[in-house]
């Protein structure tokens, strides 16, 4: 029936609807509808106009002349267009779900150009037809705005569908494809029949009525026929996923509600259909992968390796075929989220496959190497179980034989970063991040300094080792050079000195040990940490020591001259005593150094000390007293004259008694060595 030309809105809204879907009845209630959202939209126009000259003054003149058209003449409201009688009322707004791309490509196609002859012959005669003349067509009474909801598509309702353990495989799959291929020749995008076949699913396989031959049958039975359907074209193959990713989905939820019990057998079954058809599909399914990896038990994911295998090397060709380096990290991240009890010892092999299945993609063109290789690495360093040896052992395999380009500096260092941050959370580790951002050939450098900053030390000895372990010895120098170039303190000069020597690790290892003794109350030489950083850097084939003598500004040579001073000695600061002690005693106990050359270097700290008119430590003395000693150990008889110089010395310098103890003890060592011969 035509709209009563009576009502001047519904004319007005006429001409914007009616041409178009001439030969559709619209009730009264859309048409009031369409002319408040249509009032409302100009309303917005004005409000937002502009009265600058130009193209925004003309949109502004725009909206005026509809308002006029719309009023119809009539006086308009007293109130301005700002107060609030004239805003939008958005509590008739609802939220709509996005329009799929599918249903978008086919907006384009103009219904009224489509319409057959027979409806523009018509359309003049429809003018004889009786109005319609209800009492709903008063403009008086306006019926309620028309929500979507109020809207009946159809008459026709869908039976409900009912599964259980009676029906049989083939049964449940027929009456899948049948609404499947129902939805598909639709062509709309929705698929409302196979989503309702997918919650009865859900709710059957909530009730444990289905074991799990019958549930893999009916998973690869509804899969395979979805794509053999005859209206399938080239173009859908996101709808047929979209399909999969909903019958799996459903299938998932159905059987980790039905697993109440925790003491249920895991039904190894079901779950390798599961995770086989999740490998089938085309789309990001990481999200449905971690939701089926968390309900596989930790006792039960040897029984899946196979299937995780496959559901890695989909997502590696996933990776293959990207190109921006967030996205890699991002799936990455989210990947390592349901892998993340492979990192145990005992899951350590499906780990080594996915090495190996990464090493194929060399030969595989179209394929982005690096950035599958990348992000492996991003992923095995997310895992809490691995260690900084198994990630330089897989980096190495990674990148044998040089058949791509290596691991950038910048790939690397955030390599390094995630893993850290993986294992204990790393303080400002998104500052960090940033600062490795900008492209720069001192990664290594800023990488140094900034975990020395945050007091990162034993962070910055770990890279170390991994740099060293995949064969980047050189950048390990530049990291121990980013460290030193801060720190100005005497101890220092030993890592510099280590530098000077290319031994950067030891270098590292030695400013680690430093601030470590920050901690204690004695100072670095009479610690422990000193005696350690000595030990690192002098027990090592052909050490120069007098380097080490000059670095320390330490000249202990019986010829030095001791300078007076109105026939007094300067006496020496304590820290120097237990320095030159703490050097003395480390070089005499080298073992890379013979007994005479060991006996030389000490003596020469001792007579240092003692011309310096202060009191040697006993420390020194015990150090002689263990060099000398040592041929006793070994079975031999040792050295008279410097036995009987040592033991004047202790005489001097601790007394008699002390002595005679030392020689009785001798003495019974040289009685058991001829025993024993």
């Amino acid at each position: 029936m035509a709209v009563s030309p009576s009502a001047q809105s519904y004319q007005a809204v006429r001409r914007h609807l009616r041409p178009r879907y001439d030969s559709i009845w619209v009730p009264d209630s859309l048409l009031a509808s369409a002319f408040e959202r249509y009032a409302a939209t100009f309303r917005t126009g004005v409000r937002y106009g502009s009265s600058v000259p130009g193209p925004m003054e003309h949109r502004k003149r725009l909206a005026k002349r509809h308002m006029g058209e719309l009023h119809f003449g009539q006086p308009r409201s007293a109130a301005p267009i700002w107060e609030l009688a004239n805003l939008v009322d958005l509590t008739q707004w609802k939220w709509t779900p996005p329009t799929s791309s599918e249903a978008r490509s086919r907006q384009n196609v103009n219904p009224s150009e489509t319409r057959t002859l027979s409806d523009a012959v018509l359309n003049p005669l429809r003018l004889f037809f009786p109005t319609r003349t209800d009492a709903t067509d008063s403009l008086h009474k306006l019926d309620k705005l028309l929500l979507p909801e109020d809207v009946v598509l159809s008459a026709v309702a869908e039976r409900s569908i009912s599964l259980n353990a009676d029906n049989a495989p083939q049964y449940i799959i027929n009456t899948a494809l049948e609404l499947s291929s129902r939805d598909i020749s639709r062509g709309t995008g929705d698929t409302p029949l196979f989503s309702g076949f997918c919650e009865s699913w859900r709710i059957a396989l909530a009730g444990k009525t289905f074991h799990g031959e019958a549930i893999s049958k009916v998973l690869t039975g509804i899969t395979d026929g979805l794509m053999s359907i005859e209206s399938v074209d080239a173009y859908s193959f996101r709808a047929i996923d979209r399909l999969k990713l909903l019958l799996v989905e459903a299938t998932i939820e159905g059987i980790s509600k039905g697993r109440t019990d925790p003491n249920t057998p895991f039904d190894h079954v079901a779950w390798s259909s599961i995770l086989h058809e999740v490998s089938t599909i085309r789309m990001n399914t990481i999200r449905v992968f971690t939701r089926a990896m968390a309900c596989v038990p930790l006792p039960s994911i040897k029984a899946v390796s196979s299937e995780i295998l496959e559901n890695l090397d989909t997502f590696f060709n996933a990776l293959g075929q990207a190109s921006m380096p967030p996205t890699l990290a991002r799936q990455s991240a989210k990947m390592a989220v349901s892998l993340k009890s492979l990192g145990d010892l005992e899951f350590r092999f499906i780990l080594d496959n996915a090495t190996e299945r990464v090493l194929k993609y060399t030969d595989v063109s179209g394929m982005n190497y690096p950035n599958i290789r990348y992000c492996w690495l991003l992923l095995l360093a997310r895992l809490p179980g691995v260690d900084s040896g198994y990630l330089a052992q897989t980096c190495a395999i990674l990148e044998a034989g040089l058949v791509t380009r290596p691991l950038t500096d910048s790939e690397i260092c955030q390599l390094l970063l995630v893993w850290a941050n993986s294992q204990a959370p790393l303080k400002q580790y998104a500052r960090l991040r940033r600062v490795l951002r900008h492209n720069t050939s001192k990664f290594y450098r800023m990488l140094g300094v900034s975990l020395w900053k945050i007091r990162q030390f034993h962070r910055v000895k770990c890279f170390s080792k991994f740099l060293q372990a995949i064969g980047r010895e050189t950048h390990v120098g530049l990291l121990a050079k980013g460290v030193s170039s801060n720190l100005r303190k005497e101890p220092c000069r030993l890592a510099t000195i280590a530098l000077g020597m290319r031994r950067p690790r030891a270098a590292i290892d030695i400013l680690c040990l430093y601030e470590d003794s920050q901690r204690c109350k004695s100072s670095f030489w009479e610690s422990r940490f000193g005696f350690r950083a000595l030990e690192i850097l002098t027990w090592v084939p052909n050490f120069d020591h007098k380097k080490l003598w000059r670095a320390l500004k330490i000249v202990p040579d019986q010829r030095f001259k001791v300078r007076r001073q109105r026939g007094k000695v300067k006496r020496l600061q304590r820290n120097k005593i237990t320095k030159i002690a703490a050097v003395g005693i480390v070089t005499g106990l080298s073992p890379y150094l013979t007994r005479r050359k060991g006996f030389s270097l000490m003596i020469n700290c001792y007579h240092y000390l003692r011309k310096q008119n202060t009191n040697v430590p006993h420390s020194i003395l015990r150090a002689l007293v263990h060099n000398l000693t040592r041929p006793l150990i070994d079975g031999q008889p040792g050295v008279f004259s410097r036995l009987r110089y040592i033991l004047y010395i202790i005489r001097r310098k601790i007394g008699q008694a002390a002595v005679q103890r030392l020689a009785d003890m001798m003495e019974a060592r040289r009685r058991f060595n001829f025993r024993r011969k």
